[in-house]
């Protein structure tokens, strides 16, 4: 196991949530889920026909990636009971790796976790190679297979199906932008800046650029504009002494001194951050595409005249500075020792079939590599702000650099990015050099 993973030890079994989308999906409470049915099913295609049903045990973080009604099909199509374990806090690494330290029972399958993670959970040892899962998936359902892009298999080099996929987009304030005289898409992030100096002179008061720079809360903001700004990464590590690197903090360094952001903001999780946003004090937010969903549920916050959105670029706009997109996959995996291998390979194959995407999306998920979906009617109804710049930025885009030290590498960039968010230092050269020393020894 790597040293480097950081480890949460719990003396009693972990609290089991579900995080609600409502408003906002960051709002978080604690319930008890157990999606159990005991009624018997049989499925001639299975194993398990005509006998008990084979009981698959998920453990997941959010409960819209299993649809309504999922749980009910697996047992009626599949004899597969379906146990759906949600988890509140996002450390199932940790907790998995403290069971099988234990030798206490695992689940049969891995659901929807962030893929960067994927190969600390191979180091550890839960998950391996599915080369012999994708082969049976292709031969026993070729039609669903070919709905598939290669990203869902080459995302995680193969440990794994990485279904679905989140990406970032700004979101902007329609009626701002056009009292500033702003207008998007955007092709460089030196036209996000300029815009965002337009935007703060319009309403001195507020703020041009919302963010969260909470220490545990991520950098997934961080990461895309490094990535978009051409950083080379090295595994789950980036170079911040790049062109594109040095770009990337010279660009918040002087969002922030200029007071396009706000210095709060390193306090600042998800709900701050959108809340600045939906009240009209803020102008942008970079964030994810699932956050439109949640948006356009705000009564009196109308898509798309008071809030639109537009692609993150890919390029900074100066030379050495052009870049990709990133997608923030969600990767189901089985894990290794199962009893039941081939029953959690159809648990997945199940999940990505177009009518559970569907579901899925409609509950507050992500969007899914599967063409059949993506190109549908139901995407649109479900996303009617899902344009055709956004699907395209989506289909370009490039996984979340991954590597086995990706937990240690984001507390590194949590720290770096606070620090400029909120003023401590603006050396961009003392800054990039301190903070690449310690992603190296990461």
């Amino acid at each position: 196991m790597s040293s480097n993973l950081r480890r949460h030890t719990k003396s009693e079994p972990p609290e089991r949530a579900i995080r609600s989308r409502g408003v906002l999906r960051g709002l978080t409470f604690l319930l008890v889920l157990t999606l159990v049915v005991a009624a018997c099913g049989s499925d001639d295609d299975d194993s398990s026909a005509g006998g008990d049903p084979v009981r698959i045990d998920v453990m997941l973080t959010r409960a819209y990636y299993v649809a309504d009604g999922f749980v009910e099909a697996m047992l009626a199509d599949h004899n597969i009971e379906l146990v759906v374990d949600v988890q509140s806090n996002d450390d199932i690494l940790q907790q998995l790796q403290t069971r099988l330290d234990a030798g206490q029972a695992l689940p049969d399958l891995l659901g929807a976790e962030d893929s960067f993670l994927m190969p600390a959970f191979a180091e550890s040892g839960l998950v391996a190679d599915h080369a012999a899962f994708e082969a049976e998936f292709e031969a026993e359902d070729p039609d669903l297979y070919n709905l598939l892009w290669s990203d869902v298999w080459d995302e995680t080099d193969g440990i794994g199906a990485s279904i679905t996929a989140n990406f970032d987009a700004f979101y902007y304030n329609q009626e701002w932008f056009d009292e500033a005289g702003v207008t998007a898409p955007f092709a460089t992030f030196d036209e996000v800046l300029d815009g965002m100096r337009l935007l703060k002179a319009a309403r001195p008061d507020s703020i041009a650029l919302t963010v969260q720079a909470k220490a545990g809360d991520g950098v997934t903001t961080l990461k895309t504009m490094l990535a978009g700004a051409g950083a080379p990464f090295t595994g789950a590590v980036p170079d911040l002494t790049s062109t594109g690197g040095m770009y990337t903090c010279q660009w918040w360094v002087d969002a922030a001194t200029e007071g396009l952001t706000p210095r709060d903001a390193v306090a600042w999780g998800e709900d701050e951050s959108r809340a600045a946003f939906t009240s009209g004090n803020a102008a942008l937010i970079l964030d994810g595409f699932t956050t439109a969903g949640d948006f356009n549920e705000i009564e009196g916050f109308d898509y798309p005249a008071q809030w639109n959105l537009t692609p993150a670029p890919a390029s900074g706009g100066q030379p050495g500075t052009d870049g990709v997109a990133l997608a923030a996959a969600r990767t189901w995996g089985i894990i290794e020792g199962t009893e039941h291998p081939y029953e959690a390979g159809l648990v997945i194959r199940a999940i990505a079939e177009t009518e559970w995407l569907a579901g899925q999306a409609a509950q507050g998920g992500v969007p899914a590599r599967n063409t059949e979906f993506i190109n549908s009617s139901t995407a649109l109804e479900i996303w009617p702000f899902f344009n055709e710049d956004l699907k395209a930025a989506y289909t370009a885009a490039s996984p979340q650099p991954a590597g086995e030290n990706a937990g240690e590498v984001e507390a590194i960039l949590e720290q770096f990015f606070g620090e400029i968010v909120s003023g401590v230092s603006n050396d961009c050269a003392e800054l990039t050099t301190r903070y690449q020393a310690e992603l190296n020894d990461a």
